[in-house]
């Protein structure tokens, strides 16, 4: 079993947003989705931004509410030799699409764009939403593509533990006898991450989860922890061209109140699993 190293983020403490420098160098933690708000967001040049949620008439109580894009598929590319204001990026069946010109290139002729096609893993494009894709140019003068991934699976555990048939919610005494009712307990507990709290030395609990990585080495994976959204992305470096390409997988979850992060912990197994703790307390009314 191998250690796999916790980076943790937090807000700044004197307003809501994310701190400009609080994704380092690389902005692997900027979510276009929930940090759109953010310093951070207004420093890149974005090619597409992100769509606006559809606003409905019926208002959902906030722990109903599904966090959005949990799970998303991202391509990271050097275009320093490209000109920004040019780049178009779609999805066509299976492939990624990148269109844009050199910056050397001084007249407009079709001939000068350059068309680069990735083809995306087969759990991507099955799964893609490439109609909620995004992209944008960091600073740093990379291309940053997130791809939204259905994950219909855990949408479906959801329904079936929120339907009015079997929710007697017998499966979230674990989480304690009082829960905070702005969590969406049912949308943690039906996650891809199979989370369960067991029992400790001296009547004290830990949260656990562990999410399948086989094709990962403890080196390619990187465990994060952002306020409290537990983040893993499992990284794949490549050069084409004497350019870096990096892809990877991005999987998040809200953790409950009462998880102690700073004392979060992950390892990798022999068999390819990730496996994270946390100490975990029940949640206390205020009254």
């Amino acid at each position: 079993m191998s250690s796999v190293p916790v980076n943790r983020y937090r807000r700044s403490s004197h307003d809501k947003k994310l701190d400009s420098d609080a994704f380092g160098d690389d902005f692997d933690l900027f979510d276009p989705w929930r940090d759109s708000n953010s310093n951070t967001s207004a420093s890149l040049r974005w090619i597409k931004q992100p769509k606006r949620q559809a606003v409905y008439e019926e208002k959902i109580a906030p722990a109903l509410e599904l966090p959005p894009n949990e799970d998303k598929y991202r391509v990271k590319l050097d275009i320093s030799d490209f000109d920004p204001e040019t780049i178009k990026t779609t999805i066509e069946g299976r492939l990624l699409v990148i269109e844009a010109k050199k910056k050397h290139h001084q007249n407009n002729s079709k001939n000068d764009n350059e068309r680069k096609m990735y083809d995306l893993p087969e759990s991507v494009y099955e799964h893609a939403d490439a109609d909620h894709l995004v992209s944008y140019v960091l600073p740093n003068n990379f291309l940053i593509v997130d791809i939204p991934l259905h994950n219909h699976e855990h949408k479906q555990r959801y329904l079936e533990s929120t339907s009015s048939t079997t929710n007697d919610s017998h499966h979230l005494l674990p989480y304690g006898q009082h829960r905070d009712q702005s969590f969406n307990y049912h949308h943690f507990h039906t996650s891809a991450f199979t989370p369960k709290v067991a029992d400790t030395e001296g009547q004290k609990k830990k949260l656990e989860l562990s999410l399948p990585m086989k094709n990962y080495r403890p080196e390619q994976i990187k465990v994060s922890v952002k306020n409290n959204d537990l983040i893993i992305q499992g990284e794949h470096l490549s050069l084409a061209d004497r350019n870096l390409e990096k892809t990877y997988f991005y999987k998040s979850i809200t953790l409950p109140p009462g998880t102690q992060t700073d004392h979060l912990q992950s390892h990798l197994t022999h068999d390819g699993h990730l496996r994270i703790e946390a100490p975990y307390a029940e949640y206390i009314p205020n009254n």
